[in-house]
Formats: structure tokens, sequence, C-alpha cells
């Protein structure tokens, strides 16, 4: 957590002079720019046809209708994404399971929280190795993808117990390396397991408890109003029964 805080430091000397992004600018040119990485499956991923679609997309659209504008959603690496995009007025707000944190709060604008997770553990189908947490982390192979809550809770509480973590850019590789038993496990969040399972049954499973609980936030460039738009898109959603309609879509197991 040193080096993050250390990083988010830096990034809080360099980002004040963008420019927050305001409700009267996305108005004016007439689309709302999401930056997403689309590669967390059912909250943003490619479809069949290539366009991005997924839950954190519906809600985004949501807001882009509420404030009179079309939605246009650029793919961006998750480690450019947070917190680089925002900040530097390349998209209009962030979403891609975006986890509320206070280190991240001093440098972006958040959203009420729209979703609440937890980081889990991701095995192969059957889980052959007997991965577990707590009870069996020393000596274990533990993936986490860069830049994500997931890599600093594992930092935290899974190296001072002998796990030895292996970094990935990409989701997908860490998910190969479980799939080929190069390692014991692959941190992920919780609905991904759900995801997982529905798409390619008994490849993949849930282990132990989850390390740990979170909250997923719509992210913008500090002092924007556009938050505020955004929340009240979400209490929209909530009273009108559209957001459990969301949820059952693309996340309620069936």
């Amino acid at each position: 957590m040193k080096r993050i805080a250390l990083l988010l430091s830096a990034l809080l000397l360099t980002a004040p002079s963008a420019l927050a992004t305001s409700v009267a600018q996305v108005k004016q040119k007439g689309v709302l720019v999401l930056g997403t990485d689309p590669t967390f499956q059912p909250f943003e991923f490619k479809g069949p046809d290539g366009t991005v679609q997924g839950f954190d997309i519906d809600i985004a659209r949501e807001v882009a209708r509420d404030l009179g504008v079309r939605l246009q959603v650029q793919s961006v690496g998750f480690g450019a994404l947070m917190p680089q995009a925002v900040t530097s007025g390349r998209v209009d707000m962030a979403m891609s399971g975006i986890t509320i944190t206070p280190e991240r709060a001093k440098v972006v604008a958040f959203s009420a929280p729209y979703y609440r997770s937890a980081q889990v553990f991701i095995v192969r189908g059957g889980n052959p190795k007997g991965f577990a947490w707590p009870a069996s982390v020393k000596g274990r192979t533990i993936g986490v993808q860069a830049d994500t809550t997931g890599q600093y809770a594992a930092n935290d509480a899974l190296k001072p117990k002998g796990a030895t973590l292996k970094v990935y850019d990409d989701f997908a590789a860490g998910l190969a390396d479980v799939r080929a038993g190069r390692i014991d496990a692959l941190i992920g969040d919780a609905p991904t397991v759900t995801s997982l399972k529905q798409r390619l049954p008994g490849q993949f499973a849930q282990a132990g408890s989850p390390l740990v609980a979170e909250d997923y936030g719509m992210v913008f460039s500090k002092g924007s109003d556009l938050a505020a738009a955004a929340n009240r898109t979400l209490a929209r959603l909530k009273a009108s029964g559209a957001y459990q309609r969301l949820l059952d879509k693309w996340i309620v197991q069936k």
C-alpha cells in the first residue's frame, strides 16, 4: 500500500491542472464519453459483433439518456483508465468494476455505490490443488491483475503469510494459467465467478472465503457535477425497478 500511496501522491500534484468535465460541456458536445476495460464480463465485455456491452454499459447509457446525449464507449486498459484517462479529460467518466477507496477518492470523484461485490479466489474446476483461504496460503502462487484492489489486498493479506503473487496486465492470461494449473488461484470479483460458471461449465470454481468486500462506483474528474447527475440517474433506476431488471439481465444467475 505504501507504493500505491506514493503513486497517488504524485498524481495529486499533477491532476488538479486538468479541468473537470461538466454537465454543460457534455450537453454542448452532445456525447458522454465512457472509458472502460471491456474484459470484465458481465460488467463490460465485447459481444459477438464487437460492440462493448454489459451491466456497466447499460447504466452509463441511462446516465447519457438523462443528460439528453448519446453514449460513446472507449476501450481503455485498466492501468491507463484509473485514474489517468479521467484526470486527463480523455474520457468524461469511467466504469469498469472500479472499487471506491479513500486513496482513489483523493484523485477522482465517485458516484454513490452502484454495486456491492467482493474479491474472491478463482480456482480450476474441482479445485484439484485444494486451495482455501485462509487455511492454505503459504507456498501458494496466487495471480492478481495489476492496479486492482485485488492486488492491493493481496499485498497486505497474502504476501505476509508466505504466498507468491504473480501479476497480470491481462485478466484473461491469469485465467489461462489457472486452467493450465500454472498458478493455484486467481483473485477476481465475485460476479466473474458466476459468469465463468455459466459460460465455461466445470472449468472454474470459487475457493475459500472472500478476501475483501467492496463497492463499485462511477468515476469522474474531481469537482465535476457529472457525479451528481449520475447519482440522480442511479436513484431513478432503483426507484423505478429498472436497476433490478438490469441485475436480472446481466448478473443474477438463472
